[in-house]
Order: structure tokens, then sequence, then C-alpha cells
């Protein structure tokens, strides 16, 4: 009998242990860099489709993948409540991007733009009241049929690639103490009555290579690997009915 990994969310998270972890010098935003650079990848395709003139990143934390965004948008704003990423994220882009400390819970957004993009920040906002709260921020700074690139975590992914590495005998991968990953028909029935989705990408392919295969091949290190599985979901990327790993990117026009 095949045991079903269900995980049993915790829908409200601290606050300030959150804020807390990203003051931490010694946070990085994604350890991954393979799966970085495929989220990257993902936003800049986007940005070459829809040719946008200003940009908002809300959540840039260090600013890696925001001051890539200046290759293809005249105006980009970094915005982060954490103060230790700012000081990164002002050693990284060098006077490319404007960048701003701001709260998206406690602060409204001044500017006006044609498109926003948070990576991995809605996340970090404790629970789905809050989620939406921000969402409608977004909604409200952008132009007429400005975008918003949500490129955040689900939970029906997680699960389902927990059932996968159940299969083969593999540990569970737990949601990080400081996220709140999203339910997607949740935040699909939410998101459709301000935006219309116009695509949804998964890493489907990727997380499978690397949070299943790898483990099984026996190596000593199982992330050297990791590099060709990126390779791969460039090339062929699994499609179908089941989400594997948590990230998807969801591409929303305003209303």
């Amino acid at each position: 009998m095949v045991a079903v990994h269900i995980m049993t969310l915790n829908r409200n998270k601290n606050l300030k242990l959150i804020k807390n972890h990203w003051e931490n010098e010694e946070t990085v935003s994604l350890g991954d860099v393979n799966l970085r650079e495929l989220e990257r990848l993902s936003i800049i395709e986007c940005l070459k489709k829809q040719k946008v003139c200003s940009l908002i990143d809300i959540g840039c934390g260090d600013a890696l993948d925001t001051v890539c965004y200046s290759d293809y948008v005249k105006d980009v704003y970094g915005l982060d409540y954490s103060n230790t990423m700012l000081q990164k994220a002002k050693e990284v882009c060098k006077g490319k991007v404007s960048l701003l400390k701001f709260d998206l819970l406690k602060n409204n957004i001044a500017l006006k733009v044609d498109m926003v993009t948070t990576k991995r920040l809605m996340i970090n906002l404790g629970n789905f009241e809050n989620q939406k709260k921000a969402i409608l921020k977004i909604y409200d700074c952008l132009n007429k049929d400005g975008y918003y690139l949500m490129l955040e975590c689900c939970i029906d992914g997680l699960n389902n690639l927990n059932t996968m590495r159940g299969r083969v005998g593999l540990d569970r991968i737990n949601e990080p103490f400081h996220n709140t990953y999203f339910q997607l028909n949740e935040l699909v029935s939410f998101v459709s009555t301000h935006f219309y989705i116009e695509e949804v990408k998964y890493f489907s392919t990727y997380y499978f290579l690397t949070r299943v295969c790898n483990h099984l091949l026996g190596q000593d290190n199982v992330k050297s690997a990791d590099g060709v599985a990126k390779d791969i979901h460039l090339s062929f990327n699994l499609s179908g009915s089941i989400v594997v790993g948590p990230q998807f990117l969801m591409v929303l026009r305003k209303k």
C-alpha cells in the first residue's frame, strides 16, 4: 500500500519571526541556484513578451534577479522591508535599480506601474488574509491592463512531490517555518475576481528530477546532477494535471 503524504497546514505564521529570519545576515533567498535561475528565466521570458516600461519587484531581497530585469525594463524599482537585504541589494544593483524600504502589509504603494513581480514574497506574509490584502494593493498600483507576475509556492505541489518521494522511501519535505504556501484552488478563486489568469507555469520536471530521481542514483552529492536537471527542464517540461513541487508562476493581467 502506497503512503500518501498530505501535509497539515499551519495557516498562521508569526510575522515577527519571519522578519527576524530576513534580517539574519546568513539568510539566503534561495539556496538552490539552478531553481533560482529557472525562476529568473521564466520571468524574463514574460518581460520580453510584454515589453513594459515600468516594474516594481516587491520583496526584492538581495536583488540578484531584480537587477537582471533592468536589461528589459526602463524603470525598475526594488522594494523590501529588510535592512539587511536592502544593503545586499545596493551592492548588487550599483544604481541600476531604484531601491526603497517598504512593508507591503503596513504601507500603500505610491507608484503606478505597468508590471509588479513577487518571488516568494507572498508566502512570507503569515496567512491568507494578509496575502489577499497584499494582492489587492498590487492590483491598485497597476496601470490599465497591467501585469502581476506572481512567482510563489503552493501546498498542492509540495504534497504531490511528497507522495512521489514516499513511494520510493524518501523523507517528506516540510513547508519552511516562515512560509505559508497557497492552496491553488483558494488562490485562483480570489485572483480571478480581479485579474485575467493568462498563464500558469510550473517547475515539475526540475522538482521531479532533483527531489526524487537524483536521490535514487546513489550519488554521494545528489546536487551535483541538479545542473543537468535544469537543462532537461528547459528542454522538456512535464505537463498534465499533477503539479510536482511548490513553485509556480502565475501571469495575471488586471481586469
